[in-house]
């Protein structure tokens, strides 16, 4: 702080002498408010300075107010809340999440929901990175990807009628982007960029967490695999294009007597943005050499807006008369660059029953992993043994 914060510097000192009358440790008030370990004493010693409405916040968990702080002020704060990059608030029986989308403030409605649900999947994601402040830095991608896995999970089962999606792009991303849901040591970092690293790797433990243990059941091994093990499998891939281990998410094999055996990739992916370059070539490789490889997506897709709607890429399905379809769905549907595509997007349209097409499109949920997935992953080994 420059010299001429010395007035919020003796502040943040009253608010620490509050703090410790109150016999509370910065950790009890991190556990209350649902922050990062570390904001506290970070606000104490001066080296972020608190909105007011976490300053709010916190001298209501100490039971306080602004008079106690500062003299003068009218008013007393029984309870108040101070906004985050994603918070929500009760209307009725429905929950609105409220975030910043561009220029809006934007809100997402959850039908039947109720904060304290919200909370758990909050905590879960903030209990999970909490675990950065004691780990060490090469293990770091493994926390982050974890507990945004965790937290997706946790608001899967929380609300099991809610667009997947959506529960992925307004939820965890907007809550994983929150800087008080990290440590505070962390402050500065850009956490749009650490998402785009991290949310690839969570989405595929998503996939193997939801669906490996019923998979296995049925005698299939749905698992993500370190390089040396996708090298050994990939050696037993008999085609001629070069299969790069790094671009391959999620392997598929089967038991086979005392061995398994390959007989396909899982494509994970958010979205289509990066579809083409990294996940094409390898796929029709496969698919033309008799392996399945189907697309796994929750084809996000939405613009800024005050009630945004996250629409998918993939737009209409084929009419009768007439062919709109998009050019990402032809990809699938026309030229079949995939065995099949499975989005988790409640928007996105399915193929038509009965439609003539090489590949088709399924709309899957996480209700129960006895799904078109699943099936189509248990029918296809099955023709493959």
């Amino acid at each position: 702080m420059a010299g001429n914060d010395n007035y919020l510097r003796l502040l943040l000192a009253r608010l620490h002498r509050l703090r410790e009358e109150a016999g509370l440790s910065p950790a009890d008030v991190e556990e209350r408010l649902i922050l990062g370990p570390g904001w506290i004493a970070r606000f104490e010693a001066g080296e972020s300075t608190p909105s007011l409405g976490v300053l709010l916040s916190v001298l209501r968990v100490l039971g306080k107010g602004l008079p106690d702080l500062l003299e003068g002020l009218p008013g007393r704060i029984e309870d108040s809340a101070f906004e985050r990059q994603a918070w929500a608030e009760q209307l009725g029986k429905d929950l609105v999440v409220h975030f910043q989308y561009g220029d809006f403030d934007a809100a997402y409605v959850l039908p039947g929901a109720n904060t304290e649900q919200f909370d758990l999947v909050i905590k879960t994601l903030r209990d999970g990175l909490s675990r950065l402040v004691a780990s060490d830095a090469a293990v770091n991608e493994a926390i982050k990807t974890d507990s945004v896995a965790k937290a997706f999970l946790t608001a899967a089962r929380a609300w099991p009628h809610a667009n997947p999606s959506d529960l992925w792009w307004f939820v965890i991303y907007r809550a994983y982007c929150d800087p008080f849901n990290h440590p505070a040591q962390f402050a500065r970092l850009d956490f749009t960029q650490s998402w785009k690293r991290t949310a690839g790797w969570a989405l595929e433990e998503v996939l193997v967490r939801h669906y490996g243990p019923y998979l296995k059941r049925k005698g299939v091994n749905l698992f993500i695999a370190p390089s040396d093990v996708k090298e050994r499998l990939l050696s037993t891939v008999r085609v001629r294009d070069r299969l790069e281990a790094d671009k391959i998410d999620v392997l598929l094999t089967g038991d086979a007597g005392r061995s398994e055996k390959l007989f396909g990739v899982v494509h994970v992916k958010a979205s289509f943005a990066e579809r083409r370059t990294d996940d094409v070539p390898m796929s029709r490789a496969l698919i033309k050499a008799g392996y399945i490889s189907p697309l796994w997506t929750m084809d996000c897709k939405s613009m800024p807006a005050r009630n945004p709607v996250n629409k998918g890429e993939l737009g209409q399905a084929l009419q009768r008369g007439s062919d709109e379809r998009s050019a990402k769905r032809k990809d699938i549907e026309s030229d079949g660059y995939f065995s099949a595509c499975f989005s988790y997007n409640s928007n996105t349209v399915p193929t038509p029953s009965g439609a003539k097409v090489r590949a088709r499109i399924h709309v899957c949920d996480f209700n129960h992993p006895d799904d078109a997935f699943s099936r189509f992953i248990v029918e296809s080994w099955g023709k493959r043994k």
